[in-house]
């Protein structure tokens, strides 16, 4: 029975064109040999931020009534520890159910045991790297295990899997291939395929449209007789591409030329060519991007214009993505766009919140050019660019500063400048500053420079915005550790004087009561008892409190607070403070405390380490912690919730958590944290 498992199995994914095609196949054969009644085909699926289990195919024997468990099975998803096949798939090993009638905690038992479903088993859809979904079956009678059919599941599993993968493998393939298609569809150029006999193997839209020829047409046909007119290029064309073929020498290959094509009508028109080979199995294949370049040199310009413009924005788009300090980011702005459109000198300006005044806060000026300094507080007085911008809201431009009045006026007329251009920084929606070109030459910028200078305009915005948003969360998270390191104390303070008082004073009435119940052994024994009991309770208490936050530590510093935890470790730990007899600020202390703590624990549980250092230093407005082990490595600062919550909490004071920790050689955990 379990080989013709394997068979029916093997019929169904050798004949299956899809992933979907196979699923209620595979579900029919394998019930069916086995003469089991029902079975269910379970894949994951997001629903917001959880992962369910979603039924995706279900079978039953024709003649158990089994509507009511397949509906409950396709109608609704489910957590995956509810159901048997999410337990499976959680595991990623099979799992088997004498009786489902046993388990109504689990849902879909009710519907189960309604059908007459009594014994199940679930197995993984094992992939390469994890499950990817699983099957289970039910049956009306009752089974006891068995271990052999679980084998001979599994492996069915691994097969499935291997299955599924090839075929989203094969979907990726076609999906791959129709972007291709479409990506070459889209393009504005002729696209040619030739192989090494010269003739056409694929053209896209474009060439058709070019050439006045369909696909049909051209693919098959030579290219020489198609598109190369008569004479020497057409003979040349047919030389060098033998000569490539046969000693791979060409001029042509990877090396853009000019020439002239013919179209359907025997017309002929210049083109730019570029030839390539690309590297794939099998005889040559060639590929051919031809251009018209009738207007070669003003398209030329044109593209290069906007090449350029691209680059740049793509240059100040990664330096704001890349969250660089907003001085270096105004800098880097302001001379990418001055240089990309050649003028004298550009400038980012911040409006006061007195309305009277801007101040730059990034200046770039070519070489000669008197430029502002960062810091200067220029007036919003007269009709220029700056002011009218900071009125109006809007792109300003200044053709001259000849005649106007107005002390900015004056100073720029002083620096040698004719005219400048202006486009509204805004952050929020509200309106923060400008962006500013300036001309030290009379001739007027193009037309469209200032839709060029509002792009960059826009990414100063940005990234202003992302700079006040990361100040704020900064500042958020470090208020979120203040406030649980000072309720952390607060509890420590109230056990200490409240319950741990009351404890202790509990503790010394029973130990007097004791002493004097010297008559009565049995009630003495009792009492000697309750107080060995409350002693043991006064020592759990005292070490929840050191846990929530250690007295010492505030008490004494981190020096002797560290010293405590190195004592109270299992193995030998040297402990190093250098910081001259200074504190640092409480937020940084907690962290350092809670950083050695969580090392030592980890030292403990995991390093099967024989010693282990800690050193604490300070340099200018920086400090760091370090602990270092000889143990065993291998530590991952992704796992488990420690680490990481060290990490959050080093990382919301604006410091940076490290753990390095080869196999074999030992674990250093690191924390630089701001001292200042």
């Amino acid at each position: 029975m379990l080989l013709q498992t394997e068979h029916a199995v093997a019929g169904v994914l050798s004949s299956a064109a899809t992933e979907h095609d196979a699923r209620p196949r595979l579900l029919e054969a394998i019930g069916e040999v086995l003469g089991w009644h029902v079975g269910a085909y379970w894949v994951p699926d997001e629903e917001g931020d959880r992962t369910v289990l979603r039924c995706v195919a279900a079978w039953h024997a024709p003649a158990l009534p089994a509507d009511e468990f397949v509906r409950a099975s396709l109608e609704a998803t489910y957590d995956p520890p509810d159901i048997l096949p999410g337990r499976v798939w959680l595991s990623g090993e099979p799992a088997w159910v004498a009786d489902v009638r046993e388990r109504f905690h689990l849902a879909r038992a009710a519907a189960a045991a309604r059908t007459g479903l009594r014994s199940a088993f679930g197995v993984p859809i094992r992939g390469r790297d994890a499950a990817l979904g699983a099957m289970e079956f039910f049956s009306t009678d009752l089974h006891a295990t068995d271990d052999d059919l679980l084998a001979t599941m599994t492996s069915l599993g691994t097969q499935i899997g291997q299955f599924v993968e090839r075929c989203r493998a094969l979907e990726a393939v076609r999906a791959s291939e129709a972007r291709k298609s479409a990506i070459l569809n889209a393009a504005f150029d002729c696209i040619i395929t030739m192989d090494a006999d010269g003739r056409i193997v694929e053209v896209n839209e474009a060439t058709e449209a070019t050439f006045g020829y369909t696909s049909d047409q051209l693919v098959g046909g030579d290219l020489a007789e198609l598109m190369i007119p008569p004479g020497k290029l057409r003979d040349a064309h047919r030389r060098g591409l033998r000569r490539y073929v046969e000693t791979g020498a060409s001029r042509m290959v990877g090396h853009p030329v000019e020439l002239d094509a013919m179209r359907a009508d025997g017309s002929t028109f210049p083109i730019e060519l570029a030839v390539t080979r690309p590297d794939v199995p099998g005889a040559p294949l060639f590929c051919g991007y031809l251009r018209d370049v009738t207007e070669r040199k003003e398209a030329e310009r044109s593209l290069q214009a906007l090449a350029d413009e691209q680059a740049a924005l793509r240059r100040v788009a990664t330096a704001v993505a890349a969250e660089l300090e907003p001085a270096q980011l105004f800098a880097l702005i302001t001379e990418e766009i001055g240089r990309l459109l050649e003028v004298g000198s550009s400038y980012v300006l911040r409006y006061d919140d007195d309305r009277q005044t801007a101040v730059v806060i990034g200046a770039w000026a070519d070489d000669g050019v008197d430029r502002m300094p960062n810091g200067t507080t220029v007036p919003l007085d007269g009709d220029t660019v700056v002011p009218t911008v900071w009125r109006t809201g809007r792109p300003a431009r200044v053709a001259s500063f000849e005649g106007m009045s107005g002390e900015l006026a004056a100073l720029l007329r002083a620096r040698g400048l004719y005219g400048s251009l202006g486009a509204p920084v805004t952050v929020a929606g509200r309106l923060w500053g400008a962006m500013v070109l300036s001309q030290t030459t009379p001739e007027p910028l193009a037309p469209g420079t200032e839709d060029r200078l509002v792009n960059f305009a826009k990414l100063a915005g940005q990234a202003i915005a992302n700079a006040a948003a990361r100040e704020e969360l900064a500042a958020s998270r470090a208020r979120i550790v203040e406030a649980g390191d000072a309720e952390r104390r607060r509890l420590e303070r109230n056990l200490h004087d409240g319950a741990q008082q009351r404890l202790v004073a509990t503790s010394l009435s029973v130990r007097l009561a004791a002493a004097r119940a010297k008559e009565d052994p049995q009630l003495r024994g009792m009492l000697d008892r309750a107080g060995d009991e409350l002693s043991l309770a006064l020592e759990e208490l005292r070490e929840l409190a050191r846990g929530l936050h250690p007295a010492i530590l505030s008490d004494l510093g981190l020096g002797p607070a560290l010293q405590t935890l190195a004592e109270r470790a299992p193995v030998p730990v040297d402990v190093d403070v250098a910081l001259d007899g200074e504190r640092l600020p409480e937020p940084v202390e907690a962290a350092a405390y809670y950083v050695v703590a969580e090392a030592l624990t980890n030292i403990a549980k995991y390093a099967q380490a024989s010693e282990a250092r800690v050193r604490v230093g300070r340099d200018d407005a920086r400090a760091f912690v370090e602990v270092v082990d000889d143990g065993v490595g291998g530590a991952d600062e992704t796992c488990g919730s420690g680490l990481r919550g060290l990490a959050d909490r080093v990382e919301a004071l604006g410091g940076r958590l490290t753990v390095t920790s080869p196999a074999g050689a030992g674990t250093r955990l690191r924390a630089d944290l701001p001292a200042g």
